[in-house]
């Protein structure tokens, strides 16, 4: 009798930690289901300022052989790689009143192996042949013929790359988006605080405010209307033999860029919601949105790890490039075999 109550109460004790975890199960489900909700809802939101367009993947003259062109990279380490450009417009508004120049053309590379986000800046006077134009011209000039299906299509065909996903965003709209960051933080020489101000006032005038000089150089904080200037302007560093044109302006570029990457990132949840808000609002692209929303938990665990991990460079290489004269524009002409080695060396090999 005594061994049969024994028996009852340790089924009973089982029932009773059974049903526990049953409820605790049923509140972690809960818990995981209006996460989901709450994470769709935000997506589906930002997604809904975005203006998505589509390209031909047929007429981008993707390289489809370049895994067997690498080294030291697994098949599927080379799949998980993320390429896209991100392209700057020169465009006064998003209309298609006016296509603009890529003003800035960017490869950004992400690797989850590597936890880093790289940077790749195509200087924009790079000579390349251009369909519909009879000689080699300046490779932003395609963006302003045939926008992004042309612009991606023309890089891929000068470096035998296989890029197939754009971010455009217009840089005019920049400027209120660095305001709200609270300007940007950048080193800056005395030579280029100088140009700053030389072509500042232009830019205070689209944006309708009055005109607010730099007065420090090195580590400085610069309003949009400034970073708009500095990222623009070519002839800092020019007498002393400093860093300075197309190449001076790429590394520029960059610099603000990233600045822009670590503001945002120290914002908290509410103000880089906001953030976001404007940013998307002014970009145009033909991103897998759902191919990379499954990869956000990834980046989001390792966030620190990849703003600690964010590399840039110009290429093609100034080590084997020239700048010349060609039919009254200056053109930027390099070894094409050489940047194309580089090209896919720093995209997945490093």
């Amino acid at each position: 009798m005594e061994k049969t109550k024994v028996l009852k109460n340790k089924h009973a004790k089982k029932r009773k930690i059974s049903k526990w975890l049953k409820v605790v199960l049923i509140l972690l489900l809960v818990i995981v289901l209006f996460g989901i909700i709450l994470v769709t809802k935000f997506i589906g939101d930002k997604l809904a300022r975005i203006k998505f367009q589509e390209l031909d993947e047929n007429n981008l003259e993707i390289n489809e052989n370049l895994y067997s062109e690498l080294e030291g990279i697994t098949k599927k380490e080379y799949d998980e790689v993320i390429n896209f450009v991100l392209l700057g417009s020169d465009s006064k508004d998003m209309n298609d009143t006016y296509s603009g120049n890529s003003d800035a053309i960017i490869i950004v590379s992400i690797n989850p192996k590597f936890k880093s986000i790289k940077l790749i800046s195509i200087p924009r006077d790079t000579a390349a042949y251009i369909d519909g134009v009879e000689n080699r011209y300046k490779i932003n000039y395609a963006f302003a013929l045939g926008k992004e299906q042309l612009a991606l299509k023309t890089i891929n065909k000068t470096f035998g790359l296989n890029l197939r996903e754009y971010v455009t965003i217009n840089i005019s709209a920049m400027y209120d988006i660095i305001n709200e960051l609270g300007g940007v933080e950048v080193n800056i020489t005395k030579d280029e605080m100088r140009w700053i101000n030389e072509y500042v006032d232009m830019f205070y005038e689209f944006s309708g405010k009055e005109t607010k000089k730099v007065t420090n150089y090195g580590k400085v904080t610069l309003t949009g209307e400034q970073a708009a200037a500095h990222v623009k302007e070519r002839k800092a560093g020019a007498s002393s033999g400093e860093t300075h044109g197309d190449y001076g302006r790429t590394v520029r570029q960059r610099e603000v860029f990233i600045s822009m990457l670590n503001k945002i990132a120290s914002k908290d949840i509410g103000e880089i919601s906001r953030i976001l808000d404007m940013i998307l609002s002014e970009v145009t692209t033909n991103l897998d949105i759902a191919k990379y929303t499954a990869m956000l938990p990834e980046f989001i665990a390792n966030k620190d790890a990849y703003l600690n991990n964010i590399t840039s460079v110009m290429l093609p290489s100034l080590d084997y490039s020239k700048e010349i004269l060609e039919n009254g524009a200056y053109l930027y002409v390099t070894d094409l075999e050489k940047a194309k080695k580089d090209f896919i060396k720093y995209m997945y090999e490093m």
